[in-house]
C-alpha cells in the first residue's frame, strides 16, 4: 500500500514539473525569441591589406669580362664586402700586348711608305724613265726599219707572208712598249698622286684605331669594383680562360633592400604612393619595420591557381622597408600589413550583422521595443571585424547581432544576456 503511495506520489510530482516547464517555455516564447544584442559604438577604423612579401635587392649589378684572356687574382668570395674602384682581378693580356707590337711595326711602316709618297720621285727615277723611254724608241724604229724591208721583199717575191707578219708583231710590241714608257716617264715627272698620299694616310689611322682598341683591352683587363657592395654571386673561377662578356660575379647594395609583395587586383585601387605599412617575419622575431609604397606596377599578371581551376589576377608592389636591416636578407618572406584607410570616429557595427537584400542594398536588424526590425544602412569602409556605417544609424540603436536566420519583421525579441553589449574595437 505504502509502494502504491510512493508511485502515485511520484507521477503528481512529474506531472507537476512538466506543467510548470511548459509555463515557463510558455511565457518565454510570449517575451520573444532570444537574441544577442549589441550597441554600436564610434572609434577608429581601420582597413588594412594583408599579405606576404619576399625581400629582394634592386641595386645590383654584375660584372663581367671586357676582354678574352685566363682570369689571374681573382679571390673574392660570396659575401665579402668590396668598395668602389678596387681591384677585383686581372685578366692575362699576353695575346693583346703581341698584337699591339705587330701593329706597332705595321704603322712605321705605313708612316715610312707616306712619307715616301709625299716627297715623290727622285731624280735619278726620272732619268731612267726618259732612258726607258729612249730604249724602247730605238728598238721601236728597228722594229719598223725591219717590217719595211720585209715589206719590200714580199713586193719583189723574195720575202713570203709568214715573215712578214712576223715583222709586223715584232713592230706592235715595240710600239706598246714604247707607249708604257712614255707614260711611266709622264708619271714620274707629275710628282705624287693624292690618291696614293690619301691610301698611305687612310692605312696609318686605320692602324691608329686598332692600336687604340688594344689599348683599351688592356686596360679594361684590370677588373675593378664598380660601386660599394657585397658580393652576393660568383659566376668564375681563379684560372678559368673568360671570352669578352662573361659574367664574373654580382654585386648588391644590401643596405638598400626592398620588399615585393603580389597584390590582389581587387585590394589595388586601395593603394598609392608612400602609403604606409607594417613588416614581419620569423626572422624580425617580435621587431616590427615599418615600410612605404614605392612602386605599384603599371600592369597586372595573371597565373592559374595550384589546383588549374581558376586563375589570380596580381599586382606587383615595392615597399621600402625602414629601421634596422639587419635581420633581413633577399630572398626572405615576410607579413606585410597595409594601412589602406583609417577613419577617425567612425559609427562601426560588427560585420556579420550587415544583412543584404535581393536589390543589393544592405540593413540591420534592430530591436525597437522587443521587436524586430530592418533598418536600412549605408556602409562603407570595413575591415575583418567591423564595417562602417555612413547613413542609416545614430548609434543608439539595439542591433541585433543573432542569430538573424529566423527573424522576420514585426517579430518579438529579447536580450540574451540581458541588455546590449558595446561593440567597440
Amino acid at each position: 500500500m505504502k509502494k502504491r503511495w510512493w508511485i502515485i506520489g511520484s507521477v503528481v510530482v512529474l506531472l507537476g514539473a512538466g506543467f510548470v516547464g511548459l509555463n515557463m517555455m510558455g511565457s518565454q516564447q510570449a517575451m520573444g525569441m532570444p537574441v544577442n544584442i549589441g550597441t554600436p559604438t564610434k572609434s577608429a577604423l581601420e582597413s588594412k591589406i594583408l599579405t606576404s612579401g619576399i625581400v629582394i635587392v634592386e641595386d645590383k649589378q654584375k660584372q663581367y669580362a671586357n676582354v678574352n684572356g685566363t682570369l689571374r687574382e681573382f679571390v673574392v668570395k660570396e659575401g665579402d664586402k668590396v668598395k668602389k674602384g678596387q681591384i677585383i682581378a686581372k685578366i692575362d693580356t699576353t695575346d693583346v700586348d703581341s698584337r699591339l707590337l705587330d701593329l706597332e711595326a705595321q704603322m712605321e711602316v705605313a708612316k715610312a711608305n707616306l712619307a715616301k709618297a709625299q716627297i715623290g720621285v727622285e731624280p735619278e727615277e726620272v732619268a731612267q724613265e726618259r732612258e726607258r723611254v729612249t730604249q724602247a724608241q730605238r728598238e721601236y724604229d728597228a722594229a719598223k726599219r725591219e717590217y719595211d724591208r720585209m715589206n719590200q721583199l714580199f713586193s719583189s717575191g723574195a720575202s713570203t707572208q709568214q715573215e712578214v707578219d712576223k715583222a709586223k708583231s715584232i713592230l706592235d710590241n715595240a710600239l706598246s712598249a714604247l707607249n708604257v714608257a712614255k707614260q711611266q716617264s709622264a708619271l714620274k715627272q707629275k710628282g705624287p698622286r693624292k690618291e696614293d698620299i690619301a691610301a698611305q694616310q687612310a692605312q696609318i689611322n686605320k692602324l691608329a684605331v686598332e692600336r687604340t682598341q688594344l689599348e683599351k683591352e688592356r686596360v679594361q683587363s684590370v677588373v675593378v669594383a664598380p660601386a660599394n657592395g657585397t658580393v652576393i654571386g660568383v659566376a668564375a673561377d681563379n684560372g678559368q680562360y673568360v671570352n669578352k662578356g662573361t659574367e664574373i660575379l654580382t654585386l648588391a647594395n644590401l643596405d638598400n633592400l626592398l620588399i615585393q609583395a603580389d597584390i590582389n587586383e581587387s585590394d589595388v585601387g586601395k593603394l598609392k604612393l608612400g602609403q604606409t605599412a607594417t613588416i614581419e617575419g620569423i626572422t624580425l622575431g617580435k621587431q616590427m619595420l615599418n615600410a612605404q609604397i614605392t612602386r605599384i606596377a603599371p600592369i597586372a599578371t595573371t597565373s592559374q591557381s595550384s589546383s588549374g581551376q581558376s586563375e589570380k589576377t596580381r599586382v606587383k608592389v615595392i615597399l621600402k622597408p625602414q629601421g634596422d636591416l639587419s635581420a633581413l636578407k633577399p630572398g626572405f618572406h615576410v607579413d606585410i600589413n597595409i594601412l589602406a584607410e583609417k577613419i577617425d570616429n567612425a559609427l562601426q557595427v560588427p560585420i556579420e550583422a550587415i544583412q543584404q537584400e535581393a536589390d543589393g542594398s544592405t540593413f540591420v536588424w534592430i530591436s525597437e521595443n522587443g521587436i524586430a526590425k530592418k533598418q536600412k544602412v549605408a556602409t562603407g569602409t570595413e575591415n575583418e571585424l567591423f564595417s562602417h556605417i555612413k547613413q542609416g544609424l545614430n548609434g543608439d540603436e539595439q542591433i541585433i547581432l543573432g542569430p538573424v536566420e529566423a527573424l522576420s519583421e514585426g517579430a518579438p525579441v529579447m536580450p540574451m544576456s540581458g541588455g546590449p553589449a558595446p561593440m567597440g574595437m
